[in-house]
């Protein structure tokens, strides 16, 4: 082979190898990100424990409360409010995600707030008497 024709075959071989990582760095810059199940399920998990441990008035926590009203009366304010401030905690500390915040007491749902439909479930805590369970949405 003569010299042009070496240097030609090694220009044809890195426009190839660039073509290649092109297609390969391409691929992954068109994928969605999607958020990984685990870190949905510890953010659902940490929203959980944040919740459960804010204080209302003094030191009666939203769990207190909670076990409060499923035993039919409250300590600190109304078990409608109630509802309205978890709500109210859940959307300070989210950013535009959707979830489910759900309370069973004596084997009933006592409250549901949010909706999911395709949903990860962080470790539902117990209660006194009741279940809570969080669970975020995916988008």
């Amino acid at each position: 082979m003569r010299k042009g024709q070496t240097e030609t075959v090694g220009l044809v071989i890195i426009v190839i190898l660039l073509i290649f990582i092109a297609i390969f760095a391409l691929s992954f810059s068109i994928k969605p990100k999607q958020e990984n199940d685990d870190i949905l399920k510890l953010k659902a998990n940490a929203l959980r424990a944040s919740v459960l441990k804010t204080n209302l008035c003094g030191s009666v926590s939203v769990k207190d409360e909670l076990e409060n009203c499923i035993d039919g009366y409250n300590e600190c304010i109304d078990c409608g409010e109630l509802s309205s401030e978890v709500v109210n905690i859940i959307k300070n500390s989210l950013e535009n995600e959707k979830y489910s915040f759900t309370v069973f007491g004596n084997n009933e749902v006592f409250m549901k707030l949010g909706g999911c439909v395709e949903n990860i479930t962080a470790v539902s805590e117990n209660l006194g008497n009741g279940v809570v369970e969080v669970s975020l949405c995916r988008r």
